[in-house]
């Protein structure tokens, strides 16, 4: 995707900081969105090298407020921070993120019709009085249609009438969950140009934009220009996006500096950038034949280069990404998706819920997120869990985890019984999933037992 961009100068505006400067550069809409934490007193190994990170985000989670806790923790401590929005997406450019909320008046089946309407007629310039909220991905998606080296007019126009499909179906299924359905709505219709993309695509925009902002931060700031060390750490699909680096990086990186990751780190991965969103959503796409489907991104494929330590930190109650998808083998599958990353040092953990606490901690998709109050909590309820604020299973699970494989105190493999755990527990084995039903079935067994030796009682059999 960036490689066919003509806009991909850095331009950065800054914000300075408690403890760190915030550089950032792009629009969300343009695909070239980036967001740089830069440390007041840097971080340096016995070598006097930096500490480099990027951060890669999950599925539509493209704005910095859904991490910046973790953001800021990182920054404050000394660490380079790179945040790239690899997906086009409608979300505000503020450098400020806190506050941020989603906008009430965009009418998004209205929106999509509109540009299948203006697709078919070829305009070559959208009708901004319409889209008074969304004017940004209007003329984004007329720039597309009518660009060179860009998707064509006949993919934009399969794109929104998938959208638009998905969003009547979403309509009808969510009927009696209106504050749920509005808010899903809004995250389809503002991740919807991405689909024009494949994840190849956004792998590529991760590694340039990362790449090239180190490139113009050490032009600017010449004392920057040395060795480093550089680690990924990524969440959801920005997970298997971490552990695909290695497979892609030597392809996208075309600057002099090396950005081979040290350590990669990742909290609930997907194995499969096709896993994680709905099914019905999937053959919808892959009925238009949206690039998302057909050239999806698999561990089975990027683990082959995945030669160095490696953690997958996974919640045991993750309904998005079920931790059942890396270690047990499915149908049609050799071997468990954990098997397939190359490196000997490997380790998946799985952080067990508390139910118990008040308010409970559930092991949920989102352990890494810091705030999804961007959009309406109906939405996050089903949409990997709502998270306020850090909780446990970030100051004392994630963030401790990942600081230890930063500062070359344990690798990404060696994390278990060195953690500062007080009110989570983490285990290497996945725990069984007991049934809510398991015990209709040594019922019915003994009950079939009881019965059969009755039976033969009373036929004087026994």
């Amino acid at each position: 995707m960036m490689a066919n961009h003509t806009d991909l100068e850095i331009n950065f505006t800054d914000e300075r900081r408690d403890g760190y400067t915030v550089y950032q550069s792009g629009s969300h809409i343009r695909g070239n969105y980036i967001q740089v934490f830069v440390p007041h007193k840097p971080c340096f190994d016995t070598e006097g090298k930096r500490k480099l990170i990027v951060y890669l985000h999950g599925f539509a989670l493209c704005l910095p407020q859904f991490y910046e806790a973790h953001l800021e923790e990182l920054a404050k401590k000394g660490y380079y921070v790179f945040f790239p929005d690899f997906q086009k997406s409608d979300y505000p450019d503020s450098i400020e993120q806190r506050d941020l909320k989603a906008s009430q008046k965009k009418r998004h089946l209205y929106f999509w019709y509109q540009m299948a309407i203006d697709t078919i007629r070829q305009r070559k310039t959208p009708s901004d009085d319409k889209f008074a909220q969304q004017t940004r991905k209007a003329r984004e998606f007329c720039r597309i249609r009518v660009a060179p080296n860009e998707p064509s007019p006949i993919k934009c126009l399969a794109i929104a009438l998938a959208i638009i499909t998905i969003i009547l179906i979403v309509r009808l299924v969510y009927i009696f969950a209106p504050e749920y359905r509005k808010n899903l709505v809004k995250l389809i219709s503002t991740v919807g140009l991405s689909l024009l993309y494949s994840p190849i695509d956004w792998m590529e925009s991760a590694v340039t934009l990362t790449s090239e902002s180190w490139r113009i931060l050490c032009e600017k700031n010449p004392e920057l220009d040395g060795d480093f060390d550089f680690y990924v750490f990524g969440h959801s699909l920005g997970g298997l996006l971490a552990l695909s680096w290695p497979y892609f990086v030597a392809d996208f990186n075309r600057t002099k500096y090396n950005f081979l990751a040290k350590q990669i780190l990742t909290a609930d991965p997907a194995p499969s950038s096709l896993l994680g969103l709905p099914r019905i959503a999937l053959f919808i796409l892959r009925l238009f034949r949206s690039p998302f489907t057909s050239k999806p991104i698999e561990i089975k494929k990027t683990g082959a280069k995945l030669d160095i330590p490696v953690g997958i930190l996974h919640g045991v109650d993750d309904t998005i990404v079920n931790p059942k998808t890396w270690v047990k083998g499915s149908l049609g599958s050799a071997k468990p998706n954990f098997d397939y990353i190359a490196s000997t040092q490997k380790k998946i953990y799985f952080s067990l819920s508390e139910k118990q606490d008040h308010p409970p901690l559930i092991a949920f998709h989102n352990q890494a997120v810091t705030d999804t109050t961007y959009f309406d909590d109906a939405l996050f309820k089903n949409f990997g869990g709502v998270k306020k604020q850090p909780n446990a299973y970030n100051s004392e699970y994630i963030w401790p985890g990942f600081e230890y494989v930063i500062k070359n105190q344990y690798d990404a493999n060696d994390l278990l019984g060195h953690l500062p755990l007080k009110t989570i527990k983490i285990t290497d084995n996945l725990p069984p999933k007991s049934s809510p039903l398991a015990w209709i079935i040594p019922l019915l067994s003994l009950l079939l037992l009881g019965g059969f030796s009755y039976w033969l009682w009373y036929r004087g059999l026994v």
